[in-house]
């Protein structure tokens, strides 16, 4: 729809694909590709993080014309902070990697069902429905830092997210499932919650 209106006033469509780069879509290329308008978003910015290996950096997509701009104003290519050659190589090689194949990606949505569910049916109010990012409902910021504490204290890291980096009083738990966890390491997580919440009087 947004794509559509593009067309209509001849603007141009922008998109911030870091939560969603390298396991979004059917192979993996983001928003774009499960909303079926690939062709149709002109400039698409991610992460080297997240999906792509935990890496420092990002990237910006788009044609040659709006990249060669962005070539010539951007401070990471006027200034001494641009990537480490290792960090493109890995990053390149991540790429790769997820043009490759869909195992990662199947196993990633597969423990984020799994997880989700167990969350909810333990009494958890968590945001969203099928994205790996699973943010856990406290609204109170002390909470949140308390939950989490206790959470580090049980062997899980998981970082409390309150004001201002959310909206005040809507204070919550950011957990993120990965396709490396194993069945046994969700449960740990799991068990955590529920501990900590029993422990807190929640």
């Amino acid at each position: 729809e947004i794509c559509a209106l593009a067309k209509q006033y001849n603007a141009l469509v922008m998109h911030d694909d870091c939560h969603a780069s390298g396991f979004i879509g059917e192979k993996g290329k983001g928003v774009h590709e499960l909303k079926n308008c690939m062709d149709k978003v002109d400039i698409i910015t991610s992460t080297f993080g997240k999906a792509l290996g935990g890496a420092n950096g990002g990237f910006t997509a788009g044609k040659k014309e709006i990249i060669e701009i962005l070539r010539q104003r951007s401070r990471s290519y006027l200034f001494s902070n641009s990537l480490a050659p290792t960090v493109v190589a890995a990053s390149i090689k991540a790429l790769e990697l997820i043009e490759q194949g869909d195992d990662l990606r199947q196993t990633l949505r597969s423990n984020t069902a799994y997880y989700r569910k167990a969350m909810s049916e333990a009494g958890f109010e968590i945001l969203g429905d099928t994205h790996p990012i699973v943010p856990v409902m406290l609204y109170d910021a002390k909470v949140a830092q308390s939950f989490s504490k206790k959470l580090f204290d049980k062997g899980v890291y998981a970082v409390g997210f309150f004001y201002p980096v959310v909206p005040q009083g809507k204070a919550r738990i950011r957990t993120q499932v990965g396709a490396m966890h194993s069945k046994s390491q969700l449960d740990q997580v799991i068990d955590a919650f529920i501990e900590t919440k029993k422990e807190l009087g929640l």
